[in-house]
């Protein structure tokens, strides 16, 4: 708007265009002067605000500021005043505005300052975001809990952690569930949700206000216990944790029980960094877990030298396989009644460059935990495959041999293609392999190994349970695997001659597993009484250092092929 010499008003058109844009614009704009009243508030304005036009025009602008922000609001218009420029002129903050109910909203401010007759003049464009506010506060959510248990995650763990490590002394627990893999497997995924979900409402209720509970992912939960570093109250909250968790869970119309281990780490004892501190209590948790878990354990630096020596072991038998460094040797298996050689155990063995031969309790631990255990497990198959077909060509037909599996190959999916294509190449009878699997290594098991030894049994392969009678749950795996042989535990052979109550033991597992159909073999048979025991109990079969220690493959075709051959021309003439 302009005057001429004769104080006509002319209106300016583009400054007419622009308050109509304003005016009619979805985003709100207000305007205010340097003395903090408002002096044009548009109808976007009116519907963010819920202020009409005539009621803001003339207000000051802490009509739409929160009692708490005022104070800083006015310090910076007149800074900006006094300076001649507005420090957030020309930038885009999101800021807390009031509502005309009271209530805080999210806006989006883009401020723009300039100069009318010399007096400094305010303009806002402001954006309700309160969407793009609650979206952030969702994406804020879902990065610091899990959305299962509704927990705070490794996320929001590691950075509690990281305030309460500078802070004051603290203790860290790890824990995972004993037996969760079981219910996930049997029963399935949706149950074994709801078992962590209900794990996570007793764990939140036993430790209460004292720690700070966390699901790291899968059956892993971590509480941190701030101000706290007494050995004594965390033994106590430990035995707590075990005491809540006997309790069975009442899921899928059934009673679940699912045990727990725990690591435990102190700070600043053990470490005051959060990636050390974790570690530490990882390993706790490892060595509670080493033990047969439902254990705690505290950290302890031996802890982490072990863990160092298992990682140097680890790298040599990764550099064993590629160098060819494995070795097989063979322990013979004879029928009782005939004094024959009825097949041989395959046993690992690592030739190390610098400390001779390695029986299997220098590596076996650690090997079955490296990444490489499967790949060492078919080259165990294959080798033992052309062992026994040598064995086969030399005039050893009948030779069963058999072959310990690795945990990792029971979860793997190509076991069947491995065994069947060894069978194949070396033309062996399938019955002639034995697959022998321990408790250990089946409680670790999935769905497609139970199929794989299952298409194996079909084809004629024969599985064995080894070292039977010694975990709690081999009673109840005897009818999920397609068992063809049970190997009695060296534990039951030792006193059989002597202690009625091992003879016992092995009478009834011989029993039991005729019943099932089942064959028996006894391990670690040292003495002739044993093995006389072993007869009159009605165990036919057996291996030990009575019969021979294990050897190459050549000593194999060496000690016992006359044998056989003697046998065998003594049966043609007793049927002749």
């Amino acid at each position: 708007m302009t005057t001429d010499e004769t104080g006509s008003i002319h209106h300016d058109p583009s400054q007419y265009r622009y308050k109509q844009m304003l005016a009619n614009s979805a985003t709100a704009a207000v305007c205010a002067g340097a003395d903090n009243l408002i002096v044009s508030w548009n109808t976007a304005a009116e519907e963010l605000f819920g202020h009409l036009a005539e009621h803001a025009i003339g207000q000051p602008l802490s009509l739409i500021i929160p009692p708490r922000l005022r104070a800083a609001h006015d310090a910076g218009l007149a800074r900006a005043v006094q300076a001649g420029r507005a420090r957030l002129a020309g930038h885009s903050v999101d800021i807390l505005a009031l509502h005309a109910d009271g209530s805080e909203i999210p806006v989006d401010l883009s401020l723009s300052m300039w100069f009318e007759d010399g007096k400094p003049m305010f303009g806002a464009l402001l954006r309700d975001i309160a969407d793009r506010h609650s979206a952030k506060q969702r994406l804020e959510h879902l990065a610091h809990c899990d959305t299962l248990t509704s927990l705070p995650n490794r996320n929001a763990l590691q950075e509690r952690l990281a305030a309460e490590i500078t802070r004051a002394p603290c203790a860290l627990m790890l824990m995972d569930l004993d037996g969760f893999k079981h219910v996930n497997d049997t029963l399935g995924h949706s149950v074994g949700d709801q078992l962590l979900t209900a794990v996570a409402c007793r764990l939140t209720a036993t430790v209460g206000a004292i720690g700070f509970v966390a699901r790291l992912g899968g059956d892993e939960f971590a509480i941190l216990l701030s101000n706290c570093a007494d050995p004594l109250v965390l033994d106590e909250l430990a035995t707590r944790i075990f005491q809540t968790l006997q309790r069975p869970f009442q899921l899928a119309e059934q009673s679940i029980y699912v045990g727990t281990s725990i690591g435990i780490a102190l700070s600043p004892s053990d470490s005051s960094n959060v990636e050390l501190l974790l570690s530490c209590a990882d390993l706790a948790l490892y060595s509670a877990k080493s033990d047969g878990g439902g254990a705690r354990r505290f950290f302890q630096r031996a802890m982490q030298n072990n863990s160092e020596q298992r990682h140097r072991l680890g790298s040599e038998l990764r550099r064993a396989l590629a160098k060819d460094e494995f070795e097989l040797w063979y322990q013979p298996q004879m029928c009782l009644t005939t004094g024959s050689l009825s097949g041989v155990e395959a046993l690992i063995r690592w030739r190390h460059p610098d400390h001779g031969l390695l029986t299997p309790a220098a590596f076996i631990e650690v090997l079955e935990d490296s990444p490489i255990a499967e790949d060492v497990g078919d080259w165990v198959v294959e080798q033992a495959c052309a062992a026994t077909a040598q064995w086969k060509r030399a005039g050893l037909r009948s030779l069963r041999i058999g072959i310990n599996l690795f945990a990792a190959q029971l979860r793997s999916d190509r076991l069947f293609e491995v065994v069947s294509t060894a069978l194949q190449r070396h033309q062996l009878s399938p019955d002639q392999l034995e697959l022998e699997i321990t408790e250990t290594t089946v409680l670790r098991h999935n769905t497609q190994s139970t199929k794989a030894l299952r298409d194996l049994s079909l084809l004629g392969v024969g599985v064995a349970f080894d070292d039977f009678g010694t975990g709690f749950a081999s009673l109840s795996l005897l009818q999920k695997y397609p068992l063809t042989r049970l190997k009695i535990d060296r534990s039951f052979i030792a006193h059989i001659d002597r202690k009625a109550g091992d003879s016992a033991i092995v009478k009834a597992i011989v029993i039991m597993a005729a019943g099932l159909g089942l064959k028996v073999i006894a391990e670690g048979v040292e003495t002739e009484k044993q093995e006389k025991a072993l007869l009159d109990l009605g165990c036919h079969e057996a291996q030990g250092y009575l019969y021979g220690r294990p050897m190459l493959a050549s000593e194999i075709a060496d000690n016992y092929l006359h044998r056989c051959t003697f046998a065998q021309n003594t049966s043609i003439v007793s049927t002749g």
